[in-house]
């Protein structure tokens, strides 16, 4: 595996794997995905960009509601691991990385302990702000609703 292999992190080994056939599949299922996608009308190229169509009776723009689904999403996305580089000290190195990587796991002990209440809190954040986005907007709906009648009765 070369280094840019390892970058990327994506790896298959086997010798009985060919490119050609797994590409085929590949493009053979993204054609099928977007015709069932045109079969039931929806934009096949702004669904796999994650641009979901709004619901017919919307009351905000698209923009908040990916920015509440986003906050959701995104709410337990706190880790932090361990990364130490190598030490090159000819008699001592041993020794040094085996402390160094003792006190990075003494550190990310504490941290992982703030992870946990911050992913805690964005949770919690993200959930109120989509229960006040659907409170606001059953309150746009029965304002609308109202602002009709009061409209039908002056006609």
């Amino acid at each position: 595996m070369t280094e840019a292999d390892s970058a990327n992190g994506f790896q298959i080994e086997g010798a009985d794997i060919e490119a050609k056939t797994i590409t085929q599949e590949i493009q053979v299922r993204s054609r099928v995905r977007q015709e069932e996608a045109l079969a039931r009308g929806l934009d096949h190229e702004a669904y796999a960009k994650g641009i979901y169509p709004l619901p017919a009776d919307a009351v905000f723009s698209r923009g908040l509601y990916e920015a509440v689904g986003q906050a959701g999403f995104g709410a337990d996305k706190v880790n932090t691991e361990l990364e130490l580089t190598e030490t090159r000290l000819p008699l001592v190195g041993g020794l040094v990385h085996r402390f160094r990587a003792a006190i990075h796991e003494l550190v990310l002990f504490y941290l992982d302990q703030f992870e946990a209440r911050q992913v805690r809190f964005n949770e919690q954040t993200a959930r109120a702000l989509a229960i006040m986005v659907q409170d606001l907007e059953a309150e746009v709906r029965d304002l609308r609703a109202r602002l009709a009648e009061l409209e039908d009765i002056q006609e």
